[in-house]
């Protein structure tokens, strides 16, 4: 079974760790600890993320809440609030970004972890109620648009070296970028032209026009060894003979 990957924004230090401790403890996988609204933003946008611990007051210009509005906006995640502050005035401002849950300070093990399985449970059910397929609406004849930093990007099939699955995510690595997008690699295989990308191996889709060197369990492109099925092989070396 997957590992949910949470990342944690809390400017306290202690209180991180030991979240991050929790987290583990439970099967969850602790992308990263931030303290920042900045560094929160630069983790999600070249990290798979399944939801965000996120504390209401931490440092910077922006605070937690506005960090959520972000993530509304640009990264479509879960998200639940940490805070020692559970005062009228923050709970209206935090309703307006219609977190997942919201943990007041201090909260026990049951707590967190109810929380968790109870926020990810209904962004699941969210999802598949209004299912439509990301890569549809973003993918074109000669490229796809990917989320960088709040806005799309346009990449270019030609100038892909390959993809990498990530869970319920796939990683986009050109030659000098690397992005996520919320797709797994089954979906975007489909819509791919098959005498350009191939499936090498369970969590890779390469582009066959960067392959460097190939041996019976690598594929060499751009200095990068990627892992070759051992059924996939005769198959890789047939299939360039006829290109």
């Amino acid at each position: 079974m997957e590992k949910h990957k949470i990342l944690i924004v809390e400017d306290e230090v202690i209180i991180a760790e030991d979240l991050r401790d929790i987290l583990e403890s439970m099967g969850y996988e602790v992308v990263d600890l931030v303290m920042s609204a900045r560094e929160a933003l630069q983790v999600l946008g070249s990290e798979a993320v399944d939801l965000v611990l996120l504390d209401i007051r931490i440092k910077g210009g922006k605070d937690g809440i506005n960090l959520a509005a972000d993530i509304n906006e640009n990264f479509k995640i879960p998200f639940v609030f940490l805070t020692s502050h559970a005062d009228t005035t923050t709970l209206e401002r935090a309703k307006e970004v219609r977190p997942y849950g919201y943990l007041v300070k201090p909260f026990s093990e049951k707590e967190i972890h109810a929380t968790l399985q109870m926020a990810l449970s209904n962004f699941q059910s969210e999802q598949s109620k209004t299912q439509e397929n990301s890569t549809e609406e973003f993918i074109l004849q000669d490229c796809l648009f990917v989320r960088n930093n709040g806005l799309l990007v346009k990449v270019f099939f030609k100038d892909i070296l390959y993809f990498e699955s990530d869970g319920n995510y796939t990683k986009v690595y050109t030659q000098d970028k690397k992005f996520v997008i919320r797709a797994i690699l089954k979906e975007l295989e489909s819509k791919l032209d098959q005498k350009q990308f191939a499936r090498i191996h369970k969590s890779y889709l390469i582009n066959l026009t960067y392959i460097e060197a190939i041996d019976s369990n690598e594929v060499h492109i751009s200095g990068k060894r990627i892992p070759l099925s051992r059924n996939q092989y005769s198959w890789l070396i047939n299939h360039i003979k006829t290109l």
